[in-house]
């Protein structure tokens, strides 16, 4: 545990100041589509070179977007380390009352674990609160009841994704999450204990396993989010979504809300081990339910989730049009 909260802290510090070799990255300055490129850094300037980031004049002007904050290497490391720090300080407060919750949800609730999943949820919430983040939710109307076990399907352009869904969803529900997520000390562990679901991406059998422990999940009456793009994008628009999520909601015949996340790109794009300033003005648009998913007809509901997300994104965030146009 000791060696992997060391690895941690060093790619965090690696990360904020700049190493070469580290897990660094800096703007590439070309604009791809209308969006931020980013590119790993095997040269990086050293800091008393680097520009200011004016990051808002990187981004096309969007009305529906976060206003982009301007910021330089200064703040960068200021934010990643108010990010880590609250990360880990409110995980360690809430790990008190998350021990015995943890051994009352296994004697009396061990399919849902809900009392598990609060923690998490507040968890998240108190990390956001403590970076000063400003996160709106929208179409809290179309949510089901408590207790109705559905699939959320939100579009995924950030890990503040899921801090964002986890602490300002007014629902308790569990993630399918790479194995990697689950292995943080602290903050994976937690994840545990509420019986988030793990996968190897490249481990055929842990896909099986993991399907039908999604399905059981399901089953039992707890809510499930993932993201049916299968990873993040990489620029923020919407990619092509995955039948697999679907396959599961029908399987289980629970229904299936789409939801919206506008704006966490901006904060911490991919390749970004921590966000370089707070998140303020995102939004998470919460569709009409749709109904569970027949069997052998998942495209129908997956083409009509992905139609709902796409209906509140802004066109920065929407897929680039198709280039027909003929060519010499």
């Amino acid at each position: 545990v000791f060696f992997r909260c060391k690895l941690i802290m060093i790619r965090l510090l690696l990360l904020l100041f700049g190493s070469p070799i580290g897990a660094c990255f800096h703007w590439g300055g070309a604009l791809r589509s209308g969006c931020i490129c980013y590119r790993s850094s095997r040269a990086a300037l050293p800091l008393n070179q680097m520009p200011r980031m004016a990051v808002a004049a990187s981004f096309p002007p969007d009305r529906h977007l976060p206003s982009v904050p301007a910021t330089n290497t200064f703040n960068r490391v200021l934010t990643g380390i108010r990010f880590a720090a609250a990360t880990y300080v409110v995980a360690v407060v809430y790990y008190v009352p998350l021990i015995p919750l943890t051994i009352y949800s296994m004697l009396f609730d061990n399919e849902r674990r809900a009392a598990v999943d609060w923690i998490v949820q507040m968890w998240a919430r108190g990390t956001l609160t403590l970076l000063g983040s400003k996160i709106s939710v929208e179409g809290t109307e179309n949510l089901p009841d408590p207790s109705e076990g559905v699939l959320y399907v939100p579009n995924h352009c950030s890990f503040l994704d899921i801090f964002s869904l986890s602490g300002y969803l007014p629902r308790r529900f569990k993630y399918v999450s790479k194995i990697e997520i689950l292995r943080i000390p602290l903050i994976g562990w937690a994840m545990r204990f509420a019986k988030h679901i793990a996968i190897r991406r490249t481990d055929r059998a842990s896909q099986l396993a993991t399907f039908k422990d999604a399905v059981r999940c399901l089953e039992s009456g707890s809510s499930l989010v993932t993201f049916a793009e299968g990873t993040r994008s990489k620029d923020g628009r919407i990619m092509d979504f995955k039948k697999g999520p679907f396959t599961m909601a029908a399987r289980a015949k629970v229904r299936v809300v789409p939801i919206s996340i506008i704006g966490t790109h901006i904060f911490q794009p991919p390749g970004a081990l921590v966000p370089y300033a707070p998140p303020r003005g995102v939004r998470i648009v919460i569709h009409p339910p749709l109904p569970a998913p027949a069997e052998k007809k998942e495209m129908a509901t997956l083409k009509a989730a992905k139609t709902a997300i796409e209906s509140a994104l802004p066109p920065s965030m929407l897929p680039l049009e198709p280039d027909v146009a003929p060519r010499a």
